[in-house]
């Protein structure tokens, strides 16, 4: 024990031994006229100054360390920043451009529902232009047997005049046989010559009745002969018609062949042209989906005017099934028919309801977020805190926009948010602008994502000057910063 004493009693003498080395007692001599006054420094009083002055540079040491960390941080801090406003204005560019691929593709849906109805129509014609060639074709053949009856009859009646002719030349012949045989018998014998000159008298008149049969017959002759040309005029007309007909029925065989290739070249083209539209329709589908997803949205449980009896909206009309407006189309094309029908009215659905998500940053200036979506210590009273929106600070009276297009149903001051801006976009979309330095909209009013709808500040239950920003989907506060990395989210996928 006294040896830990005489250690301690020698440590602490050997300090003052030090502090006695290190600060001598030190006089500074005050001469004024003739006076003079010694200033004695004891060894206490410059140990204290000197630990005095080592704690002054310990503090500027640390403080200087502190501020040019601090410096590094904000610099850091100031570069995301920069870095997130850039980015926020190449995805506020990329939504556009979606936006307007999007109404690109509606018209293309259009523009191919326009095409695919003419191309139904065409395939009428051409069926009704094959209905039309087989009657033709019918009547043709039709035509060609009553010509082939008409040529038979013909011959048989050329036939006949052809044997009549030929028994009134073998009559002519007997005749005049008669009439040698009777210029003869004149000839030898005189009362025979009486008797042939009666005779004569009588072969001559028979003679002339005979030559006028001959003469009728040979007019009739003519006649027939006309009659034949004439036949065999129709007869070669139907001979023309029939080969006519023939060619007319091959080039109506080369035409359907020709329509039925050009129907299965539209019938591809149709295939291509859906399955072109499908993918594009389909890959449109899952962007606006992922934003839905990414903003943590279920669309089926936005506003109860979007459902219907089926769940997929109200809607209305008569009946016209479907199937009749395709059923001249190919199967398979029905079948992408359908297909793109689904994805279609699926966009259909989901258009409004993107057009109504708050995507748009309400500050499109620099801005810092200075509290975040849920849990939190509040600013006043330092107590553990459920946070409904996000605080985004940025210099006083900074415009403030909404985040997507509606109507205000408030406008004006509560007493824990200040002056505040209440924004209905529909499907039970609403979403809320807080501690607002001034308004510049009224209840009522529709807005746009470029209206400005107030000043920022720090009016209400603000510590400081930010924007308080909630968005609340069916009556339940969701988080904003979801809402705003959507699009985002959308480009990514791209």
């Amino acid at each position: 024990m006294n040896r830990k004493n005489d250690t301690q009693l020698s440590l602490g003498q050997r300090f003052r031994a030090n502090l006695a080395t290190w600060f001598p007692v030190r006089q500074i001599v005050i001469r004024e006229g003739s006076a003079v006054r010694a200033l004695t420094l004891t060894t206490r009083l410059q140990a204290s100054v000197a630990a005095v002055g080592l704690i002054c540079v310990a503090w500027i040491v640390a403080g200087t360390a502190g501020y040019t960390y601090q410096t590094f941080k904000v610099d850091k801090k100031n570069g995301e920043i920069e870095r997130t406003r850039l980015a926020y204005h190449e995805l506020i560019e990329e939504v556009s451009s979606q936006h307007e691929k999007f109404m690109s593709i509606t018209k293309d849906l259009n523009y191919y529902r326009t095409y695919l109805l003419t191309l139904i129509e065409q395939n009428e014609g051409l069926r009704n232009d094959l209905a039309s060639i087989h009657d033709r074709l019918e009547d043709s053949e039709t035509e060609r047997e009553r010509y082939a009856s008409a040529e038979e009859a013909l011959r048989k009646q050329l036939h006949g005049l052809e044997s009549e002719l030929t028994n009134l030349s073998e009559r002519n012949d007997l005749l005049q046989t008669d009439v040698t045989v009777m210029r003869t018998r004149i000839v030898s014998t005189d009362d025979e010559r009486r008797r042939a000159a009666a005779a004569r008298a009588s072969i001559d008149r028979n003679i002339a009745r005979l030559e006028g049969e001959l003469s009728s017959a040979q007019n009739r002759a003519v006649e027939l002969e006309k009659i034949l040309a004439q036949k065999q005029q129709v007869v070669d007309q139907a001979q023309a018609g029939r080969r006519q007909a023939v060619a007319d029925r091959d080039a109506a065989v080369e035409k359907a062949s020709q329509i039925e290739a050009k129907m299965a070249t539209l019938t591809q083209q149709q295939q291509q042209a859906l399955a072109k539209l499908q993918e594009r329709t389909q890959g449109t589908l899952q962007r606006v989906e992922a934003v839905f997803t990414a903003a943590g949205v279920d669309p089926k449980r936005l506003s109860p005017l979007m459902t219907g009896r089926d769940g997929k909206g109200a809607r209305g009309g008569p009946f016209i099934p479907w199937s009749d407006q395709v059923k001249e189309l190919a199967p398979e094309v029905r079948g992408k028919t359908d297909q793109l029908g689904n994805s279609i009215e699926r966009l259909e659905v989901l258009r409004p309801l993107l057009s109504s998500l708050p995507l748009s940053v309400p500050v499109r200036n620099d801005f810092a977020v200075m509290s975040g979506f849920g849990y939190r210590k509040d600013p006043f009273n330092g107590r553990a805190a459920l946070h409904e929106g996000v605080d985004l600070q940025a210099p006083l009276r900074t415009p403030i926009r909404p985040g997507a297009p509606g109507r205000v149903v408030f406008a004006g001051w509560h007493p824990q948010y200040g002056r505040l801006v209440e924004v209905d976009h529909g499907f039970s979309i609403r979403t809320r602008y807080a501690h607002m330095d001034e308004l510049s909209v009224t209840d009522g009013q529709e807005v746009d994502r470029a209206t400005v709808l107030g000043l920022m500040g720090r009016s209400g239950r603000a510590s400081g000057i930010h924007l308080h920003y909630e968005v609340v989907v069916n009556g339940r506060p969701l988080d904003p910063a979801n809402f705003m990395r959507a699009a985002s989210y959308v480009f990514k996928v791209k």
